[in-house]
């Protein structure tokens, strides 16, 4: 059993005597939520400023579900309902209920609704049906009703649809949201509901509270986002306040005379930018729970406070202690290019950033330029993109880590940290060239039998591909592939590279690399080779790690229903350290290469592994590529004397690129069935039917299709 008393705040009301003698009230008015879930009810207590909580209670002295749960700061007591017995109960400071053995239930009946109606002292309990209702129990001993069911009005009548209720702190109104979103005001004394309107959410809100200031906090089962409406302000729209606990069963509790946060609390890290970001608690500002000792944070160190500094009376920038060390900006933000940031965090967690952009004095929803991007301990580089127009000068950044997704730029979260930085965006001085168009794939074929034809149906590796070269003055400063494994019909395995021609390993910013895939970074792996001269990358030594064509399938989308979705993207953002002079251009220098230690044929004695490489048509190999396999076995016509490599005798390549995103040929389906202009372009050498691969030229009975 574990029991932890979370009680601050302020001094209740009055205490009345005591009804039962076994349990004691609460000595405070606590600002902590409490949470009851689950079929064996446990109790937590949550922050709602961070949607942190702790486990308060995990024995309830019940094995029955406990619902419909409020606090009464007229006693101290929370109440609710006992389902084991069908009867309302009380729970003192140890989080144990006491059924009240004396009220009747007329109904048989459990109930899951309710709260404390604070200025009447009553105990307030709704189902829905005819037979069921809204029930007033008196908790005033001089009141006639003390402890009596009381129905005010049946649930048809008053019909809604609706899991929890709260009292407003002074004018004894209750209010709830129903599954669609819709916030409903209820006058309990009359029995009678009006709708005020949307909040903008919708879903099974199991857990509603206010606080002294009236504002309304209602809890999501499925997620735990604890969402906010200002009953004052008649504006109804929810916002996201904090990430809180989910749970199939969820009741909640709160004294309302409570300020949210307790002022003492100092375990919360708040922003520093300027107010007008969502800085401040009351504006619903960015903050982040902090354990103790806390575990997650950016940089060395994180420090709390029980509500925001902005700037430019920040810690970080009175000397206070700065705790703002978790991002480096390794490149310069500039318009319509991308830029490198150096994270390090102390364990893994979720990553999201918002850059102000138009530099209005907000976030607004379309400047997040990371979104939970996962990161493990330690120090790595990612990148961020700027927008295109972006508008020049000084701004503000932020960065929140959190084990919670989906977090905004506002609003609480468990743990973590939140860091402001302002920034300066440049204008754009660089020159973007994608290939073969900033929103377009070209594709590269590769048939995996050199040097013989095999079965020639080039899918024995098909991948997409875009590139972007950014240049500054001329000069190439970075570039970024992005790629798509589009079909693996190849039995043997093989493992993908791209070599960026003409450019040295020793020019790269190796510590700046960027390489995902499907989003997620994949370090520790490097993609930059090692031990060579050339700038090789590798985005993997073994394509079937990342495909599967499914079941009853050899290969991967070269048959039908054999893998239709494309399962492996990949991106690589490569900066250089100085610029540097290329004519870089197209999809660069892909190929394929036998995976270490796997048989590639009887052809070979030993597995070749990264010694045998197939590039396409006269683009010769890389240092790793064993030139003696050049040998004029089979089919092959390569000449490295003259510039020819990857050529059958009769000019045939092993590997093709197509700058659209191509249809190929199925499985064991020749090319020419599929494309049967091919050999007058190949033989012409492209004098003629230079679009061979376009749809009107293809026969699509022997193509793939998504």
């Amino acid at each position: 059993m574990m029991i932890r008393h979370l009680l601050t705040g302020t001094v209740l009301l009055c205490c009345s005597q005591a009804i039962l003698a076994a349990t004691a009230p609460f000595e405070t008015c606590p600002s902590k939520a409490f949470l009851i879930q689950g079929a064996v009810p446990k109790t937590y207590a949550v922050n709602l400023v961070t949607g942190d909580y702790d486990l308060a209670q995990d024995d309830m002295g019940t094995k029955a579900n406990i619902n419909a749960v409020g606090f009464n700061p007229n006693d101290g007591f929370m109440y609710g309902w006992n389902y084991a017995d069908k009867k309302p109960g009380r729970i003192g400071n140890d989080f144990k209920i006491e059924s009240l053995s004396d009220v009747a239930n007329p109904t048989e009946q459990n109930f899951f609704v309710g709260d404390i109606s604070i200025l009447e002292n009553a105990y307030y309990v709704y189902n829905s049906g005819a037979d069921s209702g809204l029930y007033r129990i008196s908790l005033d001993k001089n009141n006639a009703n003390y402890h009596k069911m009381v129905r005010v009005v049946d649930g048809k009548t008053l019909n809604l649809t609706i899991y929890d209720l709260a009292f407003h702190p002074s004018n004894g109104l209750a209010y709830s949201v129903d599954n669609k979103g819709n916030l409903y005001q209820i006058n309990a004394t009359s029995g009678t509901a009006t709708k005020l309107g949307a909040t903008g959410v919708s879903g099974t809100f199991g857990a509603i509270y206010f606080d002294v200031n009236g504002h309304l906090y209602f809890s999501r089962n499925n997620d735990g986002k604890v969402f906010s409406v200002d009953i004052n302000s008649a504006k109804y729209t929810a916002v996201l306040f904090a990430q809180g606990p989910s749970s199939s069963s969820n009741d909640g509790a709160r004294c309302a005379l409570a300020e949210v946060v307790d002022n003492a609390d100092s375990n919360i890290d708040f922003g520093d930018a300027p107010s007008s970001y969502g800085t401040y608690l009351k504006d619903n500002g960015a903050r982040h729970g902090l354990k103790s000792p806390a575990s997650l944070f950016l940089g060395k160190s994180v420090d709390g406070e029980s509500d925001a500094t902005p700037f430019p009376m920040s810690d970080d920038d009175v000397g206070v202690g700065d705790d703002e060390d978790g991002i480096q900006f390794a490149t310069n933000l500039t318009a319509g290019s991308s830029a490198v940031v150096m994270v390090e965090a102390s364990a893994p967690g979720n990553l999201s950033a918002w850059i102000d952009t138009n530099q209005n004095g907000q976030f607004d929803a379309d400047e997040q330029v990371m979104t939970d991007q996962p990161v493990t301990a330690g120090r790595k580089p990612l990148y961020i993109k700027i927008p295109a127009d972006a508008k020049p000068g000084s701004t503000w950044a932020r960065f929140r880590l959190s084990s919670a997704t989906g977090l905004e730029p506002t609003g609480g979260a468990p743990d973590g940290e939140v860091e402001d930085y302002q920034v300066d965006i440049r204008a754009n001085s660089s020159n973007v060239t994608y290939y073969p168009s900033s929103t377009g794939w070209s594709t590269v074929a590769f048939e995996d039998n050199w040097p013989f034809e095999g079965d020639y149906d080039m899918n024995d590796m098909v991948t997409y591909l875009r590139t972007a070269v950014y240049r500054t003055e001329g000069k190439i400063t970075q570039v970024n592939i992005s790629g798509q494994l589009a079909a693996v019909g190849a039995a043997y395995h093989n493992g993908f590279g791209i070599r960026l021609p003409g450019i040295l390993r020793s020019q790269i910013d190796e510590a700046n690399v960027q390489y995902t895939v499907n989003d997620r970074d994949v370090s520790p792996y490097n993609p930059l080779e090692a031990g060579r001269n050339e700038a090789i990358f590798i985005p993997t030594y073994n394509v079937w790690n990342y495909v599967s064509g499914g079941e009853n399938c050899i290969y991967y989308r070269t048959q039908a229903g054999c893998g239709s979705d494309i399962q492996m993207n990949f991106n690589l953002v490569i900066p250089f350290k100085e610029p540097i002079e290329s004519d870089l251009a197209g999809v660069f220098d892909p190929f394929i290469f036998a995976t270490p230690g796997a048989s590639h044929g009887a052809h070979f004695a030993q597995p070749p592994g990264r010694t045998y490489e197939i590039h396409l048509k006269n683009h010769e190999p890389t240092e790793a590529f064993n030139m003696a396999l050049m040998n004029g076995s089979g089919a092959d016509a390569s000449d490295p004397a003259n510039n020819l490599y990857f050529l059958t005798k009769n000019g045939m390549p092993w590997a093709m690129e197509m700058g659209n995103r191509w249809q190929y040929p199925l499985e064991y389906n020749d090319l020419i069935s599929g494309y049967q202009k091919f050999p007058s372009f190949v033989t012409t050498q492209g004098a003629k039917d230079a679009d061979w691969f376009s749809d009107a030229k293809s026969n699509p009975a022997h193509l793939f299709k998504n």
